[in-house]
């Protein structure tokens, strides 16, 4: 499957609901420690001026995920526009490639002092593309 590795961790006990598998806000965490990490990748960090925020999540829960588990995320440029990207998350079990969830995440380039989207920055447009 096509992707860039953002997150690699361990389902925690405390990651987990009273049936012994992951609860479903753990899921979203997890896909927005990837996104955060993807965001690295391409050289944007946070100032005062520009961030980026998230406008819809569509979760597909496929495989229960159980305590104990290794899984890791991969991420993938869906759509690239001009002041948003649509980012597809993927936890995948580490140890047998088992599909556990997918996140497709639209995300905006965020003007935070006039508190609007802004066109996304050549340097962030090129990097994206390229992974």
């Amino acid at each position: 499957m096509a992707g860039t590795e953002t997150l690699r961790t361990y389902v925690q006990p405390w990651h987990c609901d009273e049936m012994g598998h992951m609860n479903v806000r753990h899921y979203l965490g997890m896909f927005d420690d990837a996104a955060f990490v993807l965001l690295a990748m391409i050289g944007h960090v946070t100032d005062e001026a520009y961030g980026w925020a998230d406008v819809k999540h569509t979760l597909r829960y496929l495989a229960e995920t159980p305590q104990g588990s290794a899984v890791v995320v991969t991420s993938e440029l869906v759509k690239l526009g001009t002041r948003s990207m649509t980012v597809l998350h993927r936890m995948q079990d580490a140890t047998n490639g088992t599909v556990r969830a997918e996140a497709e995440t639209v995300t905006v380039y965020f003007d935070l002092r006039a508190r609007k989207a802004a066109p996304i920055p050549e340097r962030y447009r090129t990097a994206l593309e390229a992974l």
